[in-house]
């Protein structure tokens, strides 16, 4: 399988349909207007229902709307557990694939000369590429593939370079040892990319921003049917859905807004491999 192909598995990866600084016009603009436009209706129905000669509810809406906030709270929490959960699992996988490509480069050094030398600069030039460029450069699929093509192509080397260095009249019990560390340094790829993903689909972060506006909107439609003006308590309460949304939005992307995967395990391993090779 040549590199184009192998990144062309990777097509069918779940990326983010916006970037974060969309996500975040999005909600400033959407959260407030919900309980505008709520607050709108409610009046025009208000003024309906009096002029038909009847009296307003005084508990209008309150079974919905305590429904509405009762799942509402519940979407977030599952979110924000699951971004937190992913977060941990994005530095846990750098943590390991570091650890597992500086085991790799150590284990290199029981190989003789010209294996052992060759092996290790492959090895640091394929840790080079394991770093995930900003997210200038990781926003759509062109990007990430970009990244992959350039990984995969250094990983190809590795394995025949692998299997030359410890070539006979290398022990056999030395091959198994150096190669089985070759061999995890490249199995932790695999762990890696499963974190790129988005965790949760389009369809669910969808259902919590439906969930968060149906709020609002009810909230504002009380306030309105009761001929009430729109209080700063509404709008502060728009104000914290806006925090905790982007907050799990933030959380869940890897290079993108203000939490990021920490990647210093690969940079301290790369400066540990370029010492080394001095």
């Amino acid at each position: 399988m040549d590199v184009l192909t192998a990144a062309a598995v990777y097509e069918d990866m779940h990326l983010p349909i916006m970037g974060v600084g969309g996500v975040v016009f999005l909600l400033i603009v959407l959260l407030p207007t919900a309980a505008v436009v709520g607050h709108a209706l409610g009046r025009r129905q208000r003024e309906r229902t009096l002029a038909a000669g009847k009296e307003v509810d005084k508990v209008t809406g309150e079974t919905s709307l305590g429904a509405i906030l009762g799942i509402l709270g519940l979407l977030l929490a599952f979110s924000f557990g699951n971004a937190l959960s992913l977060a941990q699992t994005r530095k846990l996988a750098v943590i390991d694939e570091a650890a597992a490509l500086g085991t790799a480069f150590l284990r290199a050094d029981y190989l003789a000369e010209p294996g052992r030398t060759e092996l290790k600069e492959a090895l640091y030039a394929y840790t080079e590429t394991r770093i995930v460029p900003p997210a200038s450069k990781m926003h759509d699929a062109a990007g990430v593939r970009a990244f992959l093509e350039t990984t995969l192509s250094a990983q190809a080397v590795l394995w025949p370079i692998t299997l030359e260095a410890t070539a006979d009249p290398v022990p056999r019990p030395i091959a198994t040892f150096v190669s089985g560390a070759v061999n995890e340094a490249l199995d932790a790829h695999l762990y890696r990319m499963q974190t790129f993903a988005v965790p949760v689909a389009d369809i669910t972060q969808g259902m919590v921003l439906a969930a968060a506006l149906a709020s609002l909107f009810l909230l504002g439609n009380r306030s309105g049917m009761h001929a009430r003006a729109l209080s700063w308590r509404t709008f502060m309460f728009s104000g914290f859905l806006f925090v905790v949304m982007i907050t799990i939005v933030d959380v869940q992307r890897s290079s993108g807004g203000l939490v990021t995967t920490d990647q210093s395990p690969l940079f301290v391993t790369l400066f540990d491999m370029e010492q080394a090779l001095r």
